[in-house]
């Protein structure tokens, strides 16, 4: 039997790091500003929302001891899930149970971290996560709003209203910047409402983007009720039949400025933050605005091909980011 590596935190940290490197290297240069302690502290963060969001899409699934308590839990969970969501998973049944058995598995350890109960050593990301819950204590509702979102992305997602996406797009991206900023430090409890919206204005850019993509994965997160209203019915949208019809324009309009209104809060949290804290959200909020700026420069054509930022775009934040780096650099 192959004895598994057991990690110091360092060497967690380590393991963190590498992971958010490979993800982007532009936003992995933006998390150089900060100090070194905080900034070990948000690539543990980002590795964990890569962990989870891998065991939701199927991508990687952790090592999981199959105990008869974690079956129990997972039983009775999948049993809230299917009731809150009236339907059924969208994979066949001993792929959605070992999916959720994972995220099941993954609340329990985080719950003993919070307690102060944790002592595994095998797994880095949740090592570092440790270690991060201890010296910066976020809150449990956050961490578990993000565990909640995967959750239900293991079910027929057809979101109904604007407040169900924005239900949607609080776990997934909201709770995340939450916990990102008690690793930041706020005083202005403010903070955290323009936290929520920032995180909301990304999701919405990055649902409006992924229509397609998403309507293959069984996911509707655009709402339905809206779309009706328009007169577009959901099984247009993985077809090209909307490009440049006047019922997309008009729903693509009524949807950016629903993105607008939590704009305008979101970016109230920049001046909240440190001058080095805030360098990292800056530059998602000037990548995603880059990308709506994309859809709507395409008449809201999301269709033919999946809005990215041009590479002139790319080298322009890059730059952004180093001038900034170097600001701050010389004003310490």
């Amino acid at each position: 039997m192959r004895t598994m590596p057991t990690y110091s935190e360092e060497g967690a940290f380590s393991v963190c790091e590498d992971i958010c490197k490979r993800a982007s290297s532009t936003f992995f240069s933006s998390f150089s500003s900060l100090p070194l302690f905080q900034r070990k502290a948000v690539h543990a963060i980002y590795a964990f929302c890569r962990r989870v969001d891998d065991i939701a899409d199927g991508d990687a699934l952790p090592p999981v001891q199959m105990t008869e308590q974690l079956r129990q839990q997972t039983l009775q969970r999948d049993q809230h899930l299917r009731e809150i969501h009236k339907s059924s998973p969208s994979s066949d049944s001993k792929t959605h149970f070992e999916r959720l058995s994972a995220l099941v598995d993954t609340r329990g350890k985080i719950n003993q971290m919070i307690n102060k109960n944790f002592h595994e050593k095998h797994d880095p990301v949740m090592v570092a996560m440790n270690a991060v819950i201890r010296d910066f204590s976020p809150k449990m509702k956050d961490l578990d709003a993000i565990i909640e979102g995967m959750e239900d992305d293991l079910f027929e997602v057809r979101c109904k209203t604007w407040d169900d996406l924005r239900a949607y797009c609080y776990k997934v991206a909201s709770a995340v910047g939450l916990v990102l900023i008690e690793v930041y430090g706020y005083k202005d409890q403010s903070a955290r409402l323009h936290a929520i919206d920032m995180g909301i204005q990304l999701q919405m850019i990055n649902v409006l983007r992924d229509v397609v993509e998403d309507y293959d994965d069984n996911r509707v997160y655009v709402p339905i009720d809206v779309l009706n209203h328009h007169g577009i019915s959901i099984e247009e949208l993985p077809t090209n039949v909307l490009v440049g019809d006047s019922r997309w324009t008009a729903f693509v309009n009524e949807y950016v400025s629903q993105i607008r209104r939590h704009m305008s809060s979101g970016r109230r949290l920049l001046p909240l933050l440190n001058s080095r804290a805030r360098v990292q959200p800056r530059l998602m909020c000037e990548a995603y605005e880059a990308i709506l700026a994309e859809i709507m420069r395409r008449s809201g054509d999301v269709f033919s091909s999946r809005p990215t930022i041009s590479v002139y775009a790319k080298i322009k934040l890059a730059f952004k980011t180093w001038v900034r780096k170097q600001f701050l650099f010389l004003s310490r």
